[in-house]
Protein backbone atom coordinates (compact mmCIF):
# COMPACT_ATOMS: atom_id res chain seq x y z
CA UNK A 1 0.00 0.00 0.00
CA UNK A 2 2.86 2.36 0.89
CA UNK A 3 4.56 1.55 -2.43
CA UNK A 4 1.36 2.42 -4.35
CA UNK A 5 0.96 5.66 -2.39
CA UNK A 6 4.57 6.64 -2.93
CA UNK A 7 4.28 5.89 -6.66
CA UNK A 8 1.20 8.09 -6.87
CA UNK A 9 2.93 10.98 -5.05
CA UNK A 10 5.99 10.65 -7.26
CA UNK A 11 3.90 10.76 -10.45
CA UNK A 12 1.89 13.69 -9.08
CA UNK A 13 5.01 15.67 -8.18
CA UNK A 14 6.64 15.08 -11.56
CA UNK A 15 3.38 16.03 -13.30
CA UNK A 16 3.11 19.28 -11.33
CA UNK A 17 6.77 19.98 -12.00
CA UNK A 18 6.30 19.44 -15.74
CA UNK A 19 3.21 21.67 -15.78
CA UNK A 20 5.14 24.36 -13.90
CA UNK A 21 8.05 24.21 -16.34
CA UNK A 22 5.72 24.46 -19.34
CA UNK A 23 3.83 27.33 -17.67
CA UNK A 24 7.00 29.29 -16.88
CA UNK A 25 8.29 28.74 -20.41
CA UNK A 26 5.02 29.93 -21.99
CA UNK A 27 4.80 32.98 -19.74
CA UNK A 28 8.40 34.19 -19.83
CA UNK A 29 10.44 32.41 -22.50
CA UNK A 30 7.99 31.85 -25.35
CA UNK A 31 8.53 33.82 -28.62
CA UNK A 32 5.15 35.50 -27.97
CA UNK A 33 5.84 36.39 -24.32
CA UNK A 34 6.53 40.02 -25.31
CA UNK A 35 2.92 40.49 -26.44
CA UNK A 36 0.32 41.53 -23.83
CA UNK A 37 -2.73 39.51 -22.93
CA UNK A 38 -4.36 37.63 -20.06
CA UNK A 39 -1.77 35.32 -18.41
CA UNK A 40 -4.23 32.43 -18.35
CA UNK A 41 -4.62 32.64 -22.14
CA UNK A 42 -0.83 32.42 -22.52
CA UNK A 43 -0.82 29.30 -20.35
CA UNK A 44 -3.59 27.18 -21.83
CA UNK A 45 -6.06 26.70 -24.69
CA UNK A 46 -8.75 26.06 -22.08
CA UNK A 47 -9.07 29.82 -21.67
CA UNK A 48 -10.63 30.10 -25.12
CA UNK A 49 -12.60 26.89 -24.62
CA UNK A 50 -14.22 28.43 -21.54
CA UNK A 51 -15.59 31.37 -23.53
CA UNK A 52 -16.57 29.20 -26.50
CA UNK A 53 -18.47 26.56 -24.53
CA UNK A 54 -19.23 27.68 -20.97
CA UNK A 55 -19.93 31.31 -21.91
CA UNK A 56 -22.18 30.22 -24.81
CA UNK A 57 -20.22 31.48 -27.81
CA UNK A 58 -18.84 34.51 -26.02
CA UNK A 59 -15.31 34.58 -27.46
CA UNK A 60 -15.74 37.39 -30.03
CA UNK A 61 -17.48 39.57 -27.47
CA UNK A 62 -14.66 38.91 -25.00
CA UNK A 63 -12.04 39.81 -27.62
CA UNK A 64 -13.42 43.36 -27.86
CA UNK A 65 -13.11 43.63 -24.08
CA UNK A 66 -9.50 42.32 -24.15
CA UNK A 67 -8.44 44.79 -26.86
CA UNK A 68 -9.82 47.60 -24.73
CA UNK A 69 -7.46 46.53 -21.92
CA UNK A 70 -4.33 45.27 -23.69
CA UNK A 71 -4.20 47.18 -26.98
CA UNK A 72 -4.24 46.35 -30.68
CA UNK A 73 -2.18 43.12 -30.57
CA UNK A 74 -3.00 40.60 -27.87
CA UNK A 75 -1.92 37.07 -27.07
CA UNK A 76 -5.08 34.98 -26.86
CA UNK A 77 -3.55 31.47 -26.64
CA UNK A 78 -0.09 30.01 -26.04
CA UNK A 79 0.77 30.31 -29.76
CA UNK A 80 -1.86 32.75 -31.07
CA UNK A 81 -2.24 36.51 -31.52
CA UNK A 82 -5.35 38.51 -32.32
CA UNK A 83 -5.30 41.97 -33.92
CA UNK A 84 -7.63 44.98 -33.87
CA UNK A 85 -5.85 47.42 -36.21
CA UNK A 86 -8.07 47.42 -39.34
CA UNK A 87 -5.02 47.43 -41.63
CA UNK A 88 -3.97 44.10 -40.11
CA UNK A 89 -7.02 42.41 -41.65
CA UNK A 90 -5.69 42.80 -45.18
CA UNK A 91 -2.18 41.84 -44.05
CA UNK A 92 -3.55 38.53 -42.72
CA UNK A 93 -6.24 37.66 -45.27
CA UNK A 94 -5.62 39.85 -48.32
CA UNK A 95 -4.33 38.96 -51.77
CA UNK A 96 -0.70 37.89 -51.77
CA UNK A 97 -0.68 36.46 -48.26
CA UNK A 98 0.27 32.81 -48.02
CA UNK A 99 -0.65 32.04 -44.46
CA UNK A 100 -2.22 28.61 -44.01
CA UNK A 101 -5.52 27.81 -42.37
CA UNK A 102 -5.26 26.37 -38.87
CA UNK A 103 -6.89 22.90 -39.03
CA UNK A 104 -8.59 22.91 -35.61
CA UNK A 105 -11.39 25.26 -36.68
CA UNK A 106 -11.93 24.09 -40.24
CA UNK A 107 -12.20 20.39 -39.47
CA UNK A 108 -14.88 20.70 -36.79
CA UNK A 109 -17.71 20.99 -39.38
CA UNK A 110 -17.43 17.37 -40.58
CA UNK A 111 -16.93 18.47 -44.22
CA UNK A 112 -13.21 17.71 -44.29
CA UNK A 113 -13.02 17.18 -48.07
CA UNK A 114 -14.71 20.46 -49.05
CA UNK A 115 -12.81 23.50 -50.34
CA UNK A 116 -13.56 25.14 -46.99
CA UNK A 117 -11.37 22.62 -45.15
CA UNK A 118 -8.48 22.42 -47.63
CA UNK A 119 -5.11 23.71 -46.43
CA UNK A 120 -2.68 23.23 -49.33
CA UNK A 121 -2.48 26.44 -51.42
CA UNK A 122 -2.15 24.60 -54.74
CA UNK A 123 -5.08 22.33 -53.94
CA UNK A 124 -7.23 25.29 -52.87
CA UNK A 125 -6.44 27.16 -56.09
CA UNK A 126 -7.36 24.14 -58.20
CA UNK A 127 -10.64 23.62 -56.37
CA UNK A 128 -11.61 27.30 -56.47
CA UNK A 129 -10.83 27.42 -60.19
CA UNK A 130 -13.16 24.47 -60.63
CA UNK A 131 -16.04 25.89 -58.58
CA UNK A 132 -15.53 29.62 -59.21
CA UNK A 133 -17.14 29.86 -62.68
CA UNK A 134 -20.39 28.44 -61.28
CA UNK A 135 -20.61 31.42 -58.90
CA UNK A 136 -19.33 34.11 -61.28
CA UNK A 137 -21.46 37.16 -61.96
CA UNK A 138 -22.07 35.91 -65.48
CA UNK A 139 -23.38 32.59 -64.16
CA UNK A 140 -25.56 34.36 -61.58
CA UNK A 141 -27.13 36.58 -64.23
CA UNK A 142 -27.83 33.50 -66.36
CA UNK A 143 -29.71 31.81 -63.49
CA UNK A 144 -31.25 34.94 -61.98
CA UNK A 145 -34.74 33.61 -62.76
CA UNK A 146 -34.08 30.63 -60.47
CA UNK A 147 -33.38 33.06 -57.62
CA UNK A 148 -36.30 35.34 -58.47
CA UNK A 149 -38.75 32.45 -58.54
CA UNK A 150 -37.89 31.58 -54.92
CA UNK A 151 -38.26 35.21 -53.86
CA UNK A 152 -41.69 35.26 -55.50
CA UNK A 153 -42.55 32.10 -53.58
CA UNK A 154 -41.58 33.88 -50.34
CA UNK A 155 -43.88 36.83 -51.12
CA UNK A 156 -46.79 34.50 -51.89
CA UNK A 157 -46.14 32.48 -48.74
CA UNK A 158 -46.04 35.59 -46.55
CA UNK A 159 -49.28 36.86 -48.07
CA UNK A 160 -50.95 33.55 -47.25
CA UNK A 161 -50.24 34.34 -43.61
CA UNK A 162 -52.08 37.66 -43.94
CA UNK A 163 -55.71 36.48 -43.45
CA UNK A 164 -54.80 34.72 -40.17
CA UNK A 165 -53.92 38.08 -38.60
CA UNK A 166 -51.04 36.40 -36.82
CA UNK A 167 -47.49 37.62 -36.90
CA UNK A 168 -44.97 35.64 -38.97
CA UNK A 169 -41.44 34.69 -38.03
CA UNK A 170 -39.53 36.78 -40.59
CA UNK A 171 -36.13 35.51 -39.48
CA UNK A 172 -37.07 31.92 -40.32
CA UNK A 173 -38.78 33.10 -43.51
CA UNK A 174 -35.57 34.72 -44.75
CA UNK A 175 -33.41 31.76 -43.79
CA UNK A 176 -35.86 29.34 -45.44
CA UNK A 177 -35.66 31.38 -48.62
CA UNK A 178 -31.86 31.44 -48.71
CA UNK A 179 -31.84 27.68 -48.03
CA UNK A 180 -34.28 27.15 -50.89
CA UNK A 181 -32.25 29.38 -53.22
CA UNK A 182 -28.90 27.69 -52.58
CA UNK A 183 -30.50 24.24 -52.92
CA UNK A 184 -32.17 25.14 -56.20
CA UNK A 185 -29.19 27.04 -57.60
CA UNK A 186 -26.54 24.43 -56.79
CA UNK A 187 -28.49 21.18 -57.12
CA UNK A 188 -31.63 21.94 -59.17
CA UNK A 189 -33.63 20.47 -56.29
CA UNK A 190 -36.17 21.90 -53.88
CA UNK A 191 -35.69 21.79 -50.13
CA UNK A 192 -39.41 22.65 -49.68
CA UNK A 193 -38.25 25.10 -47.03
CA UNK A 194 -40.53 28.02 -47.92
CA UNK A 195 -43.62 25.81 -47.65
CA UNK A 196 -42.61 24.31 -44.29
CA UNK A 197 -45.08 24.92 -41.45
CA UNK A 198 -44.21 28.25 -39.82
CA UNK A 199 -41.00 28.15 -41.88
CA UNK A 200 -39.63 25.58 -39.41
CA UNK A 201 -37.78 23.36 -41.84
CA UNK A 202 -35.96 20.33 -40.44
CA UNK A 203 -32.59 21.46 -41.82
CA UNK A 204 -32.84 24.91 -40.22
CA UNK A 205 -33.89 23.43 -36.89
CA UNK A 206 -31.03 20.93 -37.06
CA UNK A 207 -28.54 23.70 -37.86
CA UNK A 208 -29.73 25.77 -34.91
CA UNK A 209 -29.44 22.80 -32.57
CA UNK A 210 -26.13 21.43 -33.83
CA UNK A 211 -24.15 24.63 -34.50
CA UNK A 212 -23.31 25.00 -30.78
CA UNK A 213 -21.69 21.57 -31.05
CA UNK A 214 -18.90 22.93 -33.26
CA UNK A 215 -17.02 24.31 -30.25
CA UNK A 216 -17.32 20.93 -28.55
CA UNK A 217 -15.98 19.31 -31.74
CA UNK A 218 -13.14 21.85 -31.91
CA UNK A 219 -11.95 21.46 -28.34
CA UNK A 220 -12.86 17.76 -28.04
CA UNK A 221 -12.24 16.34 -31.56
CA UNK A 222 -12.62 12.78 -30.28
CA UNK A 223 -16.34 13.42 -29.74
CA UNK A 224 -16.74 14.39 -33.40
CA UNK A 225 -14.90 11.28 -34.56
CA UNK A 226 -17.07 9.08 -32.34
CA UNK A 227 -20.32 10.62 -33.60
CA UNK A 228 -19.25 10.25 -37.23
CA UNK A 229 -18.09 6.67 -36.76
CA UNK A 230 -21.32 5.27 -35.33
CA UNK A 231 -24.28 4.27 -37.53
CA UNK A 232 -26.58 7.17 -38.43
CA UNK A 233 -29.55 5.64 -36.59
CA UNK A 234 -27.52 5.36 -33.40
CA UNK A 235 -26.13 8.88 -33.78
CA UNK A 236 -29.65 10.29 -33.98
CA UNK A 237 -30.50 8.51 -30.72
CA UNK A 238 -27.39 9.89 -29.02
CA UNK A 239 -28.11 13.39 -30.33
CA UNK A 240 -31.72 13.70 -31.64
CA UNK A 241 -31.02 17.20 -33.01
CA UNK A 242 -28.75 15.65 -35.64
CA UNK A 243 -31.70 13.93 -37.36
CA UNK A 244 -32.24 16.77 -39.86
CA UNK A 245 -28.54 16.92 -40.76
CA UNK A 246 -28.33 13.15 -41.16
CA UNK A 247 -31.44 13.17 -43.37
CA UNK A 248 -29.85 15.94 -45.44
CA UNK A 249 -26.71 13.83 -45.89
CA UNK A 250 -28.87 10.87 -46.87
CA UNK A 251 -30.84 12.82 -49.50
CA UNK A 252 -27.77 14.47 -50.98
CA UNK A 253 -25.92 11.15 -50.96
CA UNK A 254 -28.78 9.54 -52.93
CA UNK A 255 -28.59 12.29 -55.57
CA UNK A 256 -24.82 11.87 -55.85
CA UNK A 257 -25.14 8.08 -56.15
CA UNK A 258 -27.61 8.52 -58.99
CA UNK A 259 -25.30 10.95 -60.80
CA UNK A 260 -22.18 8.80 -60.35
CA UNK A 261 -24.06 5.74 -61.55
CA UNK A 262 -25.47 7.52 -64.58
CA UNK A 263 -23.80 10.90 -65.34
CA UNK A 264 -26.19 11.37 -68.26
CA UNK A 265 -28.94 12.01 -65.68
CA UNK A 266 -27.52 15.53 -65.42
CA UNK A 267 -28.96 16.20 -68.87
CA UNK A 268 -32.48 15.98 -67.45
CA UNK A 269 -32.21 18.70 -64.76
CA UNK A 270 -33.85 22.06 -65.35
CA UNK A 271 -30.58 24.01 -65.27
CA UNK A 272 -26.84 23.55 -64.81
CA UNK A 273 -25.80 22.39 -61.32
CA UNK A 274 -22.58 22.37 -59.37
CA UNK A 275 -22.18 18.70 -60.28
CA UNK A 276 -21.78 19.66 -63.95
CA UNK A 277 -18.66 21.60 -62.94
CA UNK A 278 -17.31 18.77 -60.82
CA UNK A 279 -17.85 16.01 -63.36
CA UNK A 280 -16.94 17.92 -66.53
CA UNK A 281 -13.94 20.07 -65.51
CA UNK A 282 -12.25 22.44 -67.92
CA UNK A 283 -8.88 21.44 -69.46
CA UNK A 284 -6.92 23.56 -66.96
CA UNK A 285 -8.42 21.45 -64.15
CA UNK A 286 -7.75 18.04 -65.67
CA UNK A 287 -5.11 17.31 -63.02
CA UNK A 288 -7.67 17.39 -60.24
CA UNK A 289 -7.72 14.34 -57.92
CA UNK A 290 -10.23 11.60 -58.83
CA UNK A 291 -13.85 12.42 -58.10
CA UNK A 292 -15.18 10.51 -55.07
CA UNK A 293 -18.60 10.25 -53.47
CA UNK A 294 -17.30 11.58 -50.14
CA UNK A 295 -15.76 14.62 -51.80
CA UNK A 296 -18.97 15.50 -53.66
CA UNK A 297 -21.01 14.99 -50.48
CA UNK A 298 -18.76 17.18 -48.31
CA UNK A 299 -18.67 19.92 -50.94
CA UNK A 300 -22.44 19.86 -51.36
CA UNK A 301 -23.11 19.96 -47.61
CA UNK A 302 -20.68 22.84 -47.15
CA UNK A 303 -22.31 24.87 -49.93
CA UNK A 304 -25.76 24.35 -48.50
CA UNK A 305 -24.61 25.38 -45.03
CA UNK A 306 -22.57 28.37 -46.20
CA UNK A 307 -25.33 29.58 -48.49
CA UNK A 308 -28.25 29.40 -46.10
CA UNK A 309 -27.31 31.48 -43.06
CA UNK A 310 -25.31 34.58 -44.05
CA UNK A 311 -27.97 35.95 -46.41
CA UNK A 312 -30.83 35.06 -44.06
CA UNK A 313 -29.17 36.74 -41.07
CA UNK A 314 -28.35 39.84 -43.10
CA UNK A 315 -31.94 40.17 -44.32
CA UNK A 316 -33.19 39.89 -40.74
CA UNK A 317 -30.81 42.62 -39.56
CA UNK A 318 -31.88 44.81 -42.48
CA UNK A 319 -35.61 44.28 -41.89
CA UNK A 320 -35.34 44.97 -38.15
CA UNK A 321 -33.55 48.28 -38.63
CA UNK A 322 -35.68 49.37 -41.59
CA UNK A 323 -38.92 48.64 -39.74
CA UNK A 324 -37.81 50.34 -36.51
CA UNK A 325 -36.48 53.48 -38.25
CA UNK A 326 -39.33 55.27 -40.07
CA UNK A 327 -36.99 57.68 -41.88
CA UNK A 328 -34.97 54.82 -43.34
CA UNK A 329 -38.14 52.93 -44.25
CA UNK A 330 -39.71 55.91 -46.00
CA UNK A 331 -36.58 56.80 -47.96
CA UNK A 332 -36.12 53.20 -49.12
CA UNK A 333 -39.79 52.87 -50.09
CA UNK A 334 -39.66 56.08 -52.13
CA UNK A 335 -36.54 54.99 -53.99
CA UNK A 336 -38.00 51.58 -54.78
CA UNK A 337 -41.30 53.06 -55.97
CA UNK A 338 -39.53 55.56 -58.26
CA UNK A 339 -37.37 52.86 -59.85
CA UNK A 340 -40.10 50.21 -59.85
CA UNK A 341 -43.46 51.91 -60.50
CA UNK A 342 -45.34 48.74 -61.49
CA UNK A 343 -44.79 46.66 -58.37
CA UNK A 344 -46.52 43.58 -59.75
CA UNK A 345 -43.85 43.30 -62.44
CA UNK A 346 -40.29 42.10 -61.85
CA UNK A 347 -37.62 44.78 -61.49
CA UNK A 348 -34.57 42.54 -61.85
CA UNK A 349 -31.16 42.42 -60.24
CA UNK A 350 -29.48 44.86 -62.65
CA UNK A 351 -32.12 47.51 -61.92
CA UNK A 352 -32.02 47.08 -58.14
CA UNK A 353 -28.23 47.08 -57.80
CA UNK A 354 -28.13 50.59 -59.30
CA UNK A 355 -30.27 52.03 -56.49
CA UNK A 356 -27.92 53.92 -54.16
CA UNK A 357 -30.01 53.86 -51.00
CA UNK A 358 -30.93 50.18 -51.28
CA UNK A 359 -27.24 49.47 -51.80
CA UNK A 360 -26.36 51.52 -48.73
CA UNK A 361 -28.96 49.65 -46.66
CA UNK A 362 -27.54 46.30 -47.77
CA UNK A 363 -23.96 47.33 -46.99
CA UNK A 364 -24.93 48.61 -43.56
CA UNK A 365 -26.85 45.38 -42.93
CA UNK A 366 -23.82 43.31 -43.91
CA UNK A 367 -21.68 45.40 -41.58
CA UNK A 368 -23.98 44.78 -38.63
CA UNK A 369 -24.69 41.12 -39.47
CA UNK A 370 -20.95 40.46 -40.01
CA UNK A 371 -21.24 37.21 -41.98
CA UNK A 372 -18.80 34.87 -40.22
CA UNK A 373 -18.25 36.23 -36.71
CA UNK A 374 -15.52 33.84 -35.57
CA UNK A 375 -11.94 35.06 -36.21
CA UNK A 376 -10.49 32.84 -38.95
CA UNK A 377 -7.08 31.57 -37.78
CA UNK A 378 -4.06 31.53 -40.08
CA UNK A 379 -0.62 30.03 -39.43
CA UNK A 380 2.59 31.85 -40.38
CA UNK A 381 4.49 28.89 -41.76
CA UNK A 382 7.48 29.87 -43.88
CA UNK A 383 9.22 32.91 -42.36
CA UNK A 384 8.56 35.60 -39.79
CA UNK A 385 5.97 38.15 -40.91
CA UNK A 386 5.24 41.78 -40.20
CA UNK A 387 1.65 42.52 -39.21
CA UNK A 388 0.42 45.83 -37.85
CA UNK A 389 4.03 47.03 -37.63
CA UNK A 390 5.12 44.15 -35.38
CA UNK A 391 7.44 41.25 -36.21
CA UNK A 392 5.50 38.01 -35.75
CA UNK A 393 7.50 34.79 -35.33
CA UNK A 394 7.18 31.87 -37.70
CA UNK A 395 4.70 29.27 -36.42
CA UNK A 396 2.36 31.82 -34.81
CA UNK A 397 -1.39 31.56 -35.33
CA UNK A 398 -2.83 34.98 -36.24
CA UNK A 399 -6.41 36.15 -36.70
CA UNK A 400 -8.74 39.13 -36.74
CA UNK A 401 -12.51 38.93 -36.43
CA UNK A 402 -14.91 40.75 -38.76
CA UNK A 403 -16.72 42.14 -35.72
CA UNK A 404 -13.56 44.00 -34.67
CA UNK A 405 -13.34 45.68 -38.09
CA UNK A 406 -17.04 46.46 -38.35
CA UNK A 407 -17.19 47.93 -34.83
CA UNK A 408 -14.13 50.15 -35.21
CA UNK A 409 -15.28 53.70 -34.38
CA UNK A 410 -12.44 55.33 -36.34
CA UNK A 411 -13.74 53.75 -39.56
CA UNK A 412 -17.44 53.56 -38.71
CA UNK A 413 -18.30 56.41 -36.30
CA UNK A 414 -21.06 55.47 -33.87
CA UNK A 415 -20.68 51.81 -34.96
CA UNK A 416 -23.70 50.48 -33.06
CA UNK A 417 -26.02 52.79 -35.02
CA UNK A 418 -27.64 51.54 -38.23
CA UNK A 419 -26.79 54.44 -40.53
CA UNK A 420 -26.99 53.67 -44.30
CA UNK A 421 -26.06 57.29 -45.10
CA UNK A 422 -22.45 56.56 -44.13
CA UNK A 423 -22.16 54.64 -47.44
CA UNK A 424 -23.44 57.62 -49.49
CA UNK A 425 -20.84 60.22 -48.48
CA UNK A 426 -18.06 61.44 -50.77
CA UNK A 427 -15.38 59.25 -49.21
CA UNK A 428 -17.66 56.23 -48.73
CA UNK A 429 -15.81 54.15 -51.33
CA UNK A 430 -12.96 54.00 -48.84
CA UNK A 431 -15.30 52.12 -46.48
CA UNK A 432 -15.75 49.26 -48.94
CA UNK A 433 -12.35 47.78 -48.15
CA UNK A 434 -13.40 47.52 -44.50
CA UNK A 435 -16.62 45.64 -45.27
CA UNK A 436 -15.34 42.11 -44.64
CA UNK A 437 -18.53 40.10 -44.28
CA UNK A 438 -17.32 37.79 -47.06
CA UNK A 439 -13.69 37.95 -45.92
CA UNK A 440 -10.94 39.06 -48.33
CA UNK A 441 -8.24 37.65 -50.55
CA UNK A 442 -7.65 34.15 -51.95
CA UNK A 443 -9.90 32.45 -49.38
CA UNK A 444 -12.84 34.86 -49.58
CA UNK A 445 -16.38 33.55 -49.93
CA UNK A 446 -16.95 31.82 -53.28
CA UNK A 447 -20.67 32.65 -53.19
CA UNK A 448 -20.34 36.42 -52.85
CA UNK A 449 -21.98 37.16 -56.22
CA UNK A 450 -24.94 34.92 -55.46
CA UNK A 451 -25.28 36.47 -52.00
CA UNK A 452 -25.43 40.02 -53.41
CA UNK A 453 -28.03 38.92 -55.96
CA UNK A 454 -30.15 37.37 -53.21
CA UNK A 455 -29.90 40.43 -50.97
CA UNK A 456 -31.00 42.82 -53.71
CA UNK A 457 -33.86 40.64 -54.91
CA UNK A 458 -35.16 39.67 -51.46
CA UNK A 459 -34.99 43.08 -49.78
CA UNK A 460 -36.00 45.00 -52.90
CA UNK A 461 -39.01 42.76 -53.56
CA UNK A 462 -40.16 42.52 -49.94
CA UNK A 463 -40.13 46.27 -49.33
CA UNK A 464 -41.67 47.10 -52.69
CA UNK A 465 -44.49 44.58 -52.72
CA UNK A 466 -45.33 44.13 -49.04
CA UNK A 467 -46.25 46.25 -46.07
CA UNK A 468 -44.60 44.83 -42.95
CA UNK A 469 -45.45 45.84 -39.40
CA UNK A 470 -43.11 44.52 -36.68
CA UNK A 471 -44.65 42.62 -33.77
CA UNK A 472 -43.15 44.00 -30.55
CA UNK A 473 -39.63 44.51 -31.95
CA UNK A 474 -36.67 44.66 -29.55
CA UNK A 475 -32.89 44.60 -30.00
CA UNK A 476 -33.13 40.99 -28.84
CA UNK A 477 -34.42 40.20 -32.35
CA UNK A 478 -30.92 40.72 -33.76
CA UNK A 479 -28.77 39.78 -30.76
CA UNK A 480 -26.63 36.69 -31.19
CA UNK A 481 -24.00 34.37 -29.79
CA UNK A 482 -20.93 33.34 -31.76
CA UNK A 483 -20.95 29.86 -33.23
CA UNK A 484 -18.90 30.61 -36.33
CA UNK A 485 -21.97 32.39 -37.71
CA UNK A 486 -24.40 34.36 -35.53
CA UNK A 487 -26.85 32.17 -33.62
CA UNK A 488 -29.85 34.09 -32.29
CA UNK A 489 -30.91 33.13 -28.78
CA UNK A 490 -33.79 35.49 -28.03
CA UNK A 491 -37.17 36.05 -29.62
CA UNK A 492 -36.88 36.18 -33.39
CA UNK A 493 -38.24 39.02 -35.52
CA UNK A 494 -41.98 38.64 -36.18
CA UNK A 495 -44.08 40.82 -38.50
CA UNK A 496 -47.64 41.30 -39.64
CA UNK A 497 -47.89 41.18 -43.43
CA UNK A 498 -50.16 43.00 -45.85
CA UNK A 499 -49.88 43.65 -49.59
CA UNK A 500 -48.59 47.11 -50.42
CA UNK A 501 -51.20 49.15 -52.28
CA UNK A 502 -49.10 51.95 -53.83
Amino acid sequence: MNLLWNTFLTVLCWTLFAISVVGIKRLFYHPLSKFPGPPLAALTLWYKAYYDIIMDGGWSEHLEYLHGIYGSIIRVAPGELHFSDPKAYNEIYGMGTKFTKQPELYTCFATDLSVFALFDHHEVTQRRNLIGPFFSRRAIMKLESAVQSKVDMLVSRLLRCHPDKKSTNLDLAFRSTSLEIITSYCFAKSANAIDADNFQHDILQAMDQTLPMIWVFKHFPLIKRLLLSVPESFASVLKPSTTGILEQRKQMGAQIDEILKDPSSLENVEHETIYHHFLTPQPENQRMPPITRDWLLDEGLYMRFAGSDTVGNTCTVAAYHILTNPDIHDRLAQELKAAWPEKDLTAGYETLEKLPYLTAVIKESLRMAHGVVTPLPRVIEQTDAEISGASIPKGTVVSMGATIVHHNPRIFPDPSRFYPERWLQEDSQELDKYLVSFSKGPRSCLGINLAWCELYLILGTIFRQLCLVPDNPTIENVSYREYFVPVHRGRQLHVYVQPRVD
